[in-house]
């Protein structure tokens, strides 16, 4: 079964282990795969994705057990986690004091049914329009899930760690992790997503969809580290509405994939609301990375910065696309963005396109963007004081990353990029 079959013909797989799920949800997952056909994947001018053949790849019928490597278990470090393997949560510890604040941290599965009421408001409703394929396919497909729902005015000091391990192989081809998080007025939260899998050397589909709304002066800081393997295709749709005085933090880290394609989209609601977008990324071997980041600000007094940095090597390519878009009636908005790729080789190419769309006066809006190899003379120099050539260049990629990435709040969150960062200059 493949993406490219009539879904009509195979509803019996859909609704295999899916007994529990309220009426409501399986229409709206049979409303995407019955019209399956209307999805495009997504247009990329920088990234050829028709030569990928994604429609031909296996689409996952039933899921195998799968077991979490003991070191990834071993790197939680916080009382407050969730582990998937497969797209099945397989452990779950919530500390005491965020049950006491009335966290709820469960399947989006049950969560459709004991807080239906929330779930059919915000599920789908987030992420922007129109669809692509591989959205389409999450919205259908998605087998457990993760329900994150913060009380308002509620406190959470501990972050929540969720690792997704996926266990690919000839009978799992494909994964679709959905996150729903509700943040409420007032509230706080640190929430951590770390996507790690096997080394299967077979083509695989990996298509993740992050939900996020802000309620009236919440704080999310939500950070993501995908090292998946460099053979999967990677599809990654991060969305999030921002309400009053309100404000997302965007920590975001990509290094696996052969081919990944992120849509990072946030929509700046009401007055005072606030987000800022953090990326660091690296590229090697023959790998492709695609991202569009778009914050678009609605309402006055609304502030925004998307700051990325990333290191190509080898024969990879990478495509940034930022994007500020000030609507008619934002005044007295602030956007700005900064974009630096570091080159390792000839052979490795960077575009970055930063676009400001301004619709009003009393604005404020900027953006910058550069390219370019490392500094012969920095590289002479570092050698100079008895370092090899392979030392030197780790120690300039550590020095250009270090900015955007000790900024980022959270050791757990710093250290999983920074372990991504040494495996990538390893390889």
């Amino acid at each position: 079964m493949s993406t490219d079959v009539k879904w009509l013909e195979n509803l019996r797989s859909l609704t295999l282990d899916r007994q529990e799920e309220p009426e409501w949800l399986r229409n709206r997952r049979l409303s995407f795969l019955e019209n399956l056909a209307e999805y495009a994947w997504p247009k990329r001018q920088k990234t050829a994705l028709k030569a990928r053949q994604l429609d031909q790849i296996p689409l996952t019928e039933e899921f195998s057990e799968a077991r979490v490597p003991l070191r990834d278990l071993h790197s939680i470090e916080t009382p407050l986690h969730v582990v998937f393997a497969n797209d099945r949560m397989v452990e779950q510890e919530v500390s005491a004091d965020a049950r006491e604040k009335g966290l709820v941290v469960l399947s989006l599965r049950r969560a459709a049914a004991q807080y239906e009421v929330e779930v059919k408001k915000w599920l789908g409703q987030i992420v922007p329009a129109p669809l692509n394929k591989a959205e389409a396919l999450n919205s259908g497909l998605w087998d457990q899930g993760l329900f994150v729902r913060v009380p308002d005015g509620a406190d959470i000091s501990d972050p929540l760690l969720i690792l997704h391990y996926g266990h690919f192989d000839n009978e799992v081809t494909s994964l679709f992790p959905r996150t729903l998080i509700l943040a409420g007025v007032n509230s706080r939260i640190t929430i951590v997503e770390r996507y790690i899998s096997n080394d299967f050397e077979g083509q695989s589909l990996f298509a993740n969809v992050v939900e996020i709304a802000a309620q009236e002066g919440s704080r999310i800081h939500y950070g993501s580290v995908q090292d998946l393997s460099d053979h999967a295709e990677v599809f990654v749709t991060r969305s999030a509405g921002v309400a009053k005085d309100a404000s997302v933090d965007w920590s975001i880290g990509e290094f696996g994939g052969h081919t990944t394609v992120a849509r990072d989209h946030t929509r700046l609601q009401e007055s005072g609301a606030q987000a800022n977008h953090t990326m660091v990324f690296f590229g090697s071997g023959k790998q492709r990375q695609d991202y569009d980041t778009e914050i678009i600000h609605k309402a006055p007094y609304t502030t925004s910065r998307i700051v990325a940095k990333g290191v190509m090597k080898d024969k990879s390519r990478s495509a940034f696309h930022g994007i500020t878009d000030i609507e008619h009636g934002a005044v007295r908005s602030d956007g700005r963005q900064k974009e630096q790729t570091l080159m390792l080789s000839d052979e490795s190419r960077a575009d970055a396109v930063p676009s400001l769309l301004i619709n009003d006066n009393d604005v404020f809006a900027a953006h910058s963007a550069s390219a370019g190899p490392i500094d012969p003379l920095s590289l002479f120099y570092l050698m100079a004081r008895a370092l090899s050539q392979e030392e030197a260049i780790r120690l300039y990629v550590h020095g250009f990353l270090a900015p955007v990435v000790d900024a980022i709040p959270g050791l757990i969150l710093r250290n999983s990029v920074w372990d991504s960062v040494e495996r990538k200059l390893k390889a």
